[in-house]
């Protein structure tokens, strides 16, 4: 019997202890909201479609999202963003396409926050006059986009 009195107590002191007990404050995280250091120089990167497709899937916001990114912070000089479109269908359609697409990249670089000042937009269509021969019909459902750094200005003349 002693025993069990005991056992009582025990846990009567444990359970007392527990209640009277907070819970420890969270700990404050210090997270870092550094971006990368913008990267202020020329480049291009393509901006793919599916067949017939005109709107950008996930993965190509993505891709202008990150390519947003790259350059925050920099002078831009132009950003030319140029629609194609694979042989399939006519010449005038696939022009009407690669518009579209480019239409839709330049809307999406703009919503990134680049400036729409700087851009160029243009559309090639199925010509591919930037697609070297052989490209799998794939790889022509694009846009291609090439961001060009201001100049730096030029240098101050010494003082005499």
């Amino acid at each position: 019997m002693a025993y069990r009195v005991v056992v009582a107590l025990v846990l009567a002191g444990a359970l007392a202890g527990c209640q009277s007990r907070r819970p420890p404050a969270p700990a404050v995280s210090k997270v870092s909201s550094t971006l990368p250091p913008p990267v202020c120089a020329d480049f291009s990167f393509p901006v793919y479609f599916g067949t017939s497709a005109d709107r950008l899937s996930e993965a190509a916001l993505q891709v202008v999202r990150d390519a947003a990114l790259r350059v925050r912070g920099c002078a831009l000089g132009r950003i030319d963003v140029v629609g194609l479109a694979d042989a399939g269908g006519s010449a005038g359609g696939n022009l009407a396409l690669s518009r579209r697409r480019a239409a839709a990249v330049a809307t999406a670089l703009a919503g990134a926050g680049l400036p729409r000042p700087v851009f160029d937009v243009d559309a090639v269509g199925d010509s591919g006059a930037t697609t070297p021969a052989g490209d799998p019909e794939p790889l022509r459902r694009r846009t291609e986009v090439v961001i060009r750094a201001a100049p730096p200005p030029p240098a101050a003349a010494p003082r005499p």
